[in-house]
């Protein structure tokens, strides 16, 4: 692997975990901690590299749609993954998100005409397998409605990051006049606007006037704009399969790690088989 490459790998593994870590730590309301921090990262990437009206005519009106989308999936995706942090641990919530993996390879299967191996095929099962073994604990715990609940949160924060990553492969070269710090502007411009209507429609837009809550936005935007950058540069200069194999092992067993070291989240069998069937899920699909 090429060095540059290596640095944004590694500069993409820490600062995902950061942000689970940020989430975990900031005794803050999430909703309003998440639609803050895009307007951070909306000031600072306006303020590093704003985009030319040259840059922004060529893009066409489909990828501004989907930059749209994505904002959307940003704002919805990063708020449950600060509740899954909060409730499921960094490590099971680290592990659900980058198992989002298999998505874009059995979309790429099923609608693009890609030729799936049997080795990926395992791994797709795999995965699979991780996403369920991890949940029974919940179901021993406390029976079929607290399965339900851990469920479709860990559903939706797995499929709603495998559509991301789908978005984002299908479209990039549609973006190719902007830099990596120019697509993120525009996908949390819409995500800190759809957040601050939220908020208004609640009734609860007085939570993102306290300090407590701008200065961790702080944080978790400085934080969340380096993320990306070091990914979108990542996937830029790393076959997309060598990238998404270390980047997503990486966020798995370090957020794991710090999950059982310094959070002392449970490791019951259950949640170990969960862990080797997700490792393998991403080395199978890689």
């Amino acid at each position: 692997m090429h060095f540059c490459g290596v640095i944004f790998v590694l500069g993409s593994v820490l600062t995902n975990v950061l942000l689970l870590l940020w989430l975990r730590l900031l005794r803050v309301p999430v909703p309003a901690l998440v639609t803050l921090n895009y307007f951070v990262c909306v000031a600072l990437a306006a303020l590093i590299a704003p985009p030319s009206y040259t840059q922004i005519q060529a893009i066409s009106p489909t990828a501004f749609a989907i930059l749209g989308i994505l904002g959307v999936l940003f704002v919805s995706v990063f708020i449950l993954t600060g509740i899954g942090a909060r409730e499921m641990g960094i490590g099971l919530t680290g592990m659900l998100t980058k198992l989002s993996v298999i998505l874009p390879i059995g979309f790429a299967a099923l609608f693009l005409g890609e030729k799936l191996t049997p080795l990926q095929g395992y791994g797709l099962l795999a995965g699979l397998g991780a996403i369920v073994a991890i949940h029974v604990p919940y179901l021993q715990r406390g029976g079929l409605q607290k399965l339900w609940q851990a469920a479709r949160l860990g559903l939706l924060l797995w499929l709603g990051n495998g559509v991301i990553d789908i978005l984002f492969k299908a479209f990039q070269p549609r973006w190719s006049s902007l830099s990596p710090l120019q697509i993120p502007l525009f996908i949390m411009s819409v995500a800190g606007l759809l957040g601050v209507g939220y908020h208004v429609i609640q009734r609860q837009a007085h939570q993102l006037l306290r300090f407590k809550v701008f200065f961790s936005a702080l944080l978790l935007g400085s934080t969340n704009l380096l993320s990306i950058y070091f990914y979108l540069q990542g996937l830029a200069r790393l076959p997309a399969v060598q990238f998404f194999l270390w980047n997503n092992l990486g966020i798995v067993l370090l957020s794991g790690l710090l999950g059982i070291v310094f959070f002392r989240e449970k490791m019951s069998w259950a949640v170990g088989i969960g862990y080797g069937l997700g490792i393998t899920a991403i080395l199978l699909t890689a």
